[in-house]
């Protein structure tokens, strides 16, 4: 092998390596996006479920219920 060859076959393993970097660091890059956004979608849906309907909604339910029994004292006279 003269000199040249081992030249460029040290260039292609500099430059394999640098592709083989960069293409990794992507690849862990796109791993901790899907693994936190996961997590965070598994965090919300467990909040959702978890949410009980506030006392104004209550309130307001009753008054409608209210309402609506005054309505039908008005309709039958």
């Amino acid at each position: 092998m003269g000199e040249d060859d081992k030249m460029k076959l040290n260039q292609a393993v500099v430059l394999d390596l640098k592709m083989a970097i960069t293409v990794l660091t992507i690849i862990i890059g796109l791993a901790g996006f899907y693994y936190t956004t996961e997590l965070r979608l598994d965090r919300l849906e467990a909040a959702s479920t978890s949410v009980q309907p506030s006392g104004d909604v209550e309130s307001l339910k009753k008054q409608i219920q209210s309402l609506k029994k005054r309505v039908k004292k008005l309709e039958k006279k």
